[in-house]
């Protein structure tokens, strides 16, 4: 939706979010008041609780607008791959560039887990999961004789742990870590996902007597 077809209302809604992001991610969910998402919106306060009744409510509209899936969930759709692994490097290798541009995502992610205690993101989930599962299940049709039998909701919660375990190493420890702890990391994240840890067992030749 453009600005142009957003109503008056929705477009001062739409300005108090993005001022409360910017607002959150400098200062923290605590050390942002209402009158300041108001002021740095440009409009009065009274104009702001017309929208929203708490700060808690004005966090969660900005925590489901900022998050990600928006733009994560069209670029693995339009990876391209002759066969699965092909697809989920390409896929993986989207999301965390897609990431990269998005280092406010922490913030927000952490001020939902200690001060809101994922409250929120029940919610979130039920708004991703239609879109999630289809893109899913159109994987696990395309791929089906590459695919082990796994449930594809299981299929889809390996795939976000993947992710998240990848984006959270990245951000906070591979700064400061050794080179050695960067090095091929998103090669080597995607290949054990595919493969797993261990070497292939080596067949027993007395068996073969």
């Amino acid at each position: 939706m453009t600005d142009e077809t957003l109503s008056r209302g929705e477009r001062t809604r739409s300005e108090i979010i993005q001022a409360a992001h910017d607002l959150f991610i400098q200062q923290g969910y605590h050390g942002t008041s209402m009158r300041q998402i108001a002021a740095q919106a440009g409009i009065a306060l009274g104009g702001l609780y017309n929208h929203f009744e708490s700060k808690e409510q004005v966090f969660k509209a900005v925590f489901i607008e900022y998050h990600p899936y928006r733009e994560v969930l069209p670029l693995i759709a339009d990876a391209q791959g002759n066969n699965i692994e092909q697809f989920l490097r390409a896929s993986i290798h989207r999301m965390i560039v897609a990431m990269q541009q998005r280092p406010d995502f922490m913030n927000l992610m952490f001020i939902e887990i200690v001060e809101f205690k994922s409250i929120h993101i029940q919610e979130l989930f039920n708004l991703i999961m239609p879109q999630a599962m289809q893109l899913i299940n159109t994987v696990v049709r395309t791929h089906q004789a590459q695919l082990r039998p796994i449930p594809p909701f299981m299929l889809m919660r390996i795939f976000i742990g993947l992710f998240f375990a990848y984006y959270l190493t990245e951000t906070i420890i591979a700064a400061q870590a050794p080179e050695e702890f960067r090095m091929g990391a998103e090669e080597y994240f995607v290949d054990l996902v595919l493969h797993g840890i261990l070497a292939k067992p080596v067949p027993d030749r007395t068996e073969a007597l």
